[in-house]
């Protein structure tokens, strides 16, 4: 890991610090060849603010980011929002009314049998947060997102309660539970659930539900956050384009971490006027063996790998075709020689094996440029330049081999 930190005593400081690994990162990226693009994503548990994840788009990502192909909004899934369209309610009843629902244990039960769709129900998760039972709450066809749960209540020690749990607490079980009247544990409500009215919750008796329920009339609400996980085809918050989900491998990670490690270690320097500050911090991070596996992901083809030019091993190979050919041999060797004299880092493959097997392990290991030295060629007193990524060869004179291979070096880094 490339781990960095930088050290401000203003956050205008920090900003411009951020700023500068930001554009390194960008450049570092775009040297190596990976295809790395920004994403807004969340702290977690290290807290601060300004998180940005370098992503690599990948079909073997871990994450799935929600990106704009309009506007370039990009987000990891555990931090993206999306612009919803406003709901429509009729007016709520004067108050919520009982209704039997036998049978009924999930949203797409309360949908099919009652016509409730899921838009119009409050879906009640109950949690453990810090030890203490907590009730969640997200439109019906909205899924939890886990990180957003851990951001809005700064817990990393939440679990889904148990059945038992739940039962003891508010006295049914899942499938009929709801937050109405409930006034002895936390209530955290999604943002797409404020002014909400006329919707449908569990009654907190079994097989019972509400109907007719405002939720800021009805429910008390002790915080308002965003909970809800994208998905994708809902609008861009920027400009409102369709979002795609990208999945994508994180290459790296920078944020703004503030003042949270400065304070508890009682870190301080010398301000301007001779009082004491407390820095605030910037954390700054490249994972390199990751940096080196997405590259084996974005450059390959069927045959092998094909490295850029800037961190391939070398960068060309010159093979060997005809081994008991003397002019051959001899030409090999000296292009290999004059190729390191003009500073190309090559390799020679002069092992007494087919030409076939060179071929595919030259194919195999990537090298971005190979020169093949056969009999067949000199006797027309030329080799065959190859390019790995495009395939493209050219014959080119032995005397000139070396300083094309050079320009085609230069022009590739």
């Amino acid at each position: 890991m490339k781990d960095s930190y930088s050290f401000d005593v203003d956050e205008a400081g920090l900003d411009a610090s951020f700023e500068a690994h930001r554009e390194a990162y960008q450049r570092i990226f775009a040297r190596l060849g990976i295809p790395a693009f920004a994403a807004e994503a969340s702290n977690g548990t290290m807290g601060g603010s300004d998180s940005l994840e370098f992503m690599c788009p990948s079909p073997a990502g871990e994450d799935l980011v929600a990106r704009c192909p309009s506007c370039g909004y990009a987000a990891n899934l555990e931090k993206a929002t999306s612009a919803l369209a406003a709901m429509e309610d009729l007016d709520s009843p004067a108050a919520p009314a009982r209704l039997d629902t036998p049978g009924v244990r999930t949203i797409e039960d309360l949908a099919v049998s009652y016509g409730l769709p899921a838009d119009r129900q409050i879906k009640t998760l109950v949690q453990i947060v810090d030890g203490k039972l907590t009730l969640v709450l997200l439109r019906g066809d909205h899924p939890l997102s886990d990180q957003k749960l851990v951001d809005a209540t700064g817990s990393a020690m939440i679990r889904p309660a148990l059945a038992d749990e739940i039962q003891a607490a508010l006295g049914a079980l899942p499938g009929s539970l709801g937050a109405v009247g409930v006034t002895d544990y936390p209530v955290i409500a999604d943002l797409a659930l404020r002014g909400r009215r006329n919707l449908v919750t569990g009654a907190n008796i079994d097989d019972v539900h509400l109907t007719g329920v405002d939720i800021e009339r009805d429910i008390t609400v002790t915080v308002w956050a965003d909970l809800r996980e994208v998905t994708e085809g809902e609008p861009c918050p920027r400009c409102g384009t369709p979002l795609d989900l990208i999945r994508a491998i994180e290459v790296g990670h920078i944020f703004k971490l503030g003042r949270k490690f400065t304070t508890a270690l009682g870190v301080t320097v010398a301000g301007p006027d001779g009082g004491t500050i407390t820095p605030i911090m910037g954390s700054y991070g490249i994972g390199v063996e990751r940096a080196i596996a997405v590259l084996a992901e974005v450059h390959h083809d069927d045959a092998g790998l094909t490295w850029p030019v800037s961190v391939a091993p070398a960068e060309v190979t010159v093979l060997l075709l005809s081994l008991r050919d003397d002019a051959a041999k001899t030409t090999a060797e000296e292009l290999y020689a004059s190729l390191l004299e003009a500073g190309v880092d090559a390799l020679i493959d002069d092992r007494d094996v087919r030409p076939g097997v060179k071929y595919a392990d030259a194919e195999l290991t990537g090298i971005p440029f190979r020169i093949s030295v056969g009999s067949r060629d000199l006797a027309d007193g030329v080799v065959e330049i190859t390019s790995r990524a495009t395939g493209e060869k050219e014959r080119v004179a032995v005397a000139e081999a070396v300083a094309h291979v050079r320009d085609l070096v230069a022009s590739a880094g």
